[in-house]
């Protein structure tokens, strides 16, 4: 019987692990800008940028996709009201950050360092 795999917590463990780490904690000051500047939700946002941070510091087996799933499904869920409503506003803010979760999403899903730092299995 072998010993449970300890994670390696130094930082950066690889290119992967920066990249991942960068995106979650754009992920974390995105809900803080938001309620600050806008008036936005804070508490969901931020802890699932918190726990982002946690799983893709660690790089646990398949977050980063699971993460990538979920923050497509909120900025593709938004980005219709956010286009009706566009213009000098707070929706082309969020319409911006729904591009840049796009973007961040598909970084995470499809990025190879990502997913090779990715694969830590408890």
């Amino acid at each position: 019987m072998s010993e449970m795999q300890k994670p390696d917590l130094s930082f950066p463990r690889s290119t992967g692990q920066l990249i991942s780490v960068g995106i979650a904690i754009y992920m974390i000051i995105k809900p803080v800008f938001n309620f600050l500047v806008l008036g936005g939700d804070l508490m969901m946002p931020l802890l699932f940028g918190i726990a982002s941070l946690i799983v893709l510091f660690i790089g646990i087996k398949h977050s980063n996709t699971v993460v990538a799933i979920i923050l497509m499904l909120f900025a593709c869920g938004y980005m219709r009201d956010n286009l009706r409503q566009i213009g000098f506003n707070q929706y082309l803010i969020y319409t911006i950050e729904g591009v840049i979760d796009m973007i961040a999403a598909c970084v995470l899903a499809f990025n190879s360092e990502i997913n090779k730092h990715c694969d830590f299995l408890f």
